[in-house]
């Protein structure tokens, strides 16, 4: 018996253990639209926060769309950030507004808009991180300045 025709539209998300934020983050999940269902222009990458640390600490833009989801690693009160994140945003660059981040949250990034730095300031609870995810619209993850 073969499989499915269907099942092309599943796939498992990798587990890297390679990254620059193994000591922070307890689990990652990555997902590559090139890789995984061919060129969809899209990729997510979701984390388990587990301490303190700055993310990105430079102010920078894309030529991309990127959403940034910050959510409770408590599965029965996931709008409990369970921790405190501070994130710095920037039409022009140059007059930067910095967010607190207590509860739940998505953040939209447009093309061109800057943002950072991106800081995990608190997580109460190591047992129950801040789950977050980084989805960006492009096979090309570049930074500009």
């Amino acid at each position: 018996m073969g499989e499915s025709e269907l099942a092309k539209y599943l796939r498992k998300t990798k587990s890297p253990n390679e990254g620059k934020h193994d000591k922070t983050a307890a689990q990652r999940l990555v997902l590559k639209s090139d890789e995984d269902f061919g060129n969809r222009e899209f990729s997510i990458a979701t984390l388990a926060i587990v301490k303190p640390f700055e993310m990105v600490s430079e102010h920078h833009y894309h030529d991309f769309d990127q959403f940034l989801f910050f959510s409770g690693g408590d599965a029965t009160d996931m709008p409990n950030l369970g921790g405190v994140v501070e994130i710095t945003l920037s039409k022009d660059g140059k007059n930067q507004e910095k967010f607190t981040i207590t509860e739940a949250t998505c953040v939209h990034i447009p093309a061109g808009m800057y943002h950072c730095p991106l800081n995990f300031k608190e997580v109460n609870d190591p047992n129950k991180p801040i789950i977050f995810s980084n989805l960006f619209f492009t096979s090309n993850y570049e930074i500009k300045k």
